[in-house]
């Protein structure tokens, strides 16, 4: 897939201090694709996010390849991660409200997407994004503080921003966190329809199930399974995938069973599966070894036979 949108190959991510939050993970998002990435808190999903970004903290020590369109991220100057965020790649946040100065309006957060590259909004360029977005009168509502707008107007205006020179990928962290059900979909629907390629970070199983093409799994820093997102979520083959799709409460059904133990802290080392010492099909092998991903699934037993 030479034209792919984002290319991720053998990852591996270490904070200041031994934190392995990523463990060499290797993805392809294709043009057009919605690929979700999809764990529980502290699988590595966020860093994972920062990292296509370049926007991994001072000290985080950081190898394997990102390339998003053309650009080499691992290593690149200040200079060129300055140039790609907003052109190459644009980022709508978790958390909308927090992400908009109170004392700014809303159109100045929007227009930042040209001037942070030094660029001025051609006439009515903010307005009609914000239009495009689903948000009505939108020259008079860009003039109001974000106090004034819902959690879901500021959303779209964040994914106006992302958008705003049309870039070959968006990543979206958690981008529905903060609504509920009925408008997270809405306003999910609205960024895939503005996106050229987007890289979804999410819990929730359900939109991903509905808006996402593909699926990758993440538990302790590694991929554990990729493939079709509708297929994975109805069909799990990994232990950890299965056991994070019947975490999730169906009515009618009792409350689910937690899963005993935890993930492995990012400090700790792991030689083998990082869900072996939580998965009832480990065998010796699964602790010494980790498994290579045959047929989209990292498992010694489910993926070898």
């Amino acid at each position: 897939m030479s034209g792919a949108a984002l290319r991720v190959s053998e990852l591996e991510v270490r904070y200041p201090g031994g934190g392995h939050a990523v463990r060499g993970v290797d993805l392809v998002v294709a043009p057009g694709e919605t690929f979700a990435l999809a764990g529980e808190s502290g699988c590595g999903k966020t860093t994972l996010a920062r990292a296509v970004l370049g926007l991994l903290p001072p000290g985080t020590r950081c190898s394997g390849s990102i390339r998003v369109g053309g650009v080499e991220v691992v290593g690149a100057s200040r200079r060129t991660l300055r140039t790609m965020r907003g052109i190459d790649v644009g980022y709508v946040p978790q958390d909308p409200v927090t992400a908009f100065d109170p004392l700014r309006r809303v159109g100045h957060h929007v227009a930042q997407a040209w001037r942070a590259h030094r660029r001025t909004p051609p006439p009515g360029a903010v307005a009609g994004l914000v239009a495009e977005m689903g948000i009505p009168d939108a020259a008079t509502r860009l003039r109001e503080r974000p106090h004034q707008w819902s959690g879901g107007m500021l959303q779209r205006a964040a994914i106006a921003a992302a958008v705003a020179h049309r870039p070959g990928l968006v990543v979206a962290d958690e981008p529905t966190s903060a609504l509920d059900a009925d408008l997270a979909g809405s306003v999910l629907a609205t960024l895939r329809a503005a996106s050229r390629s987007l890289l979804l970070i999410s819990h929730d199983l359900a939109l991903i199930a509905e808006h996402a093409d593909r699926v990758g799994v993440l538990y302790g820093g590694r991929l554990v399974e990729v493939g079709d997102a509708a297929e994975v979520l109805a069909a799990p083959r990994h232990p950890y995938t299965a056991a994070l799709v019947s975490s999730v409460p169906k009515p009618g059904a009792g409350l689910p069973k937690p899963l005993p133990g935890r993930p492995p802290a990012p400090a700790e080392a792991v030689a083998g599966c990082a869900f072996v010492t939580r998965c009832a099909l480990a065998k010796e092998r699964c602790a010494a070894e980790p498994p290579p991903t045959r047929e989209g699934v990292a498992c010694w037993v489910v993926g070898h036979g």
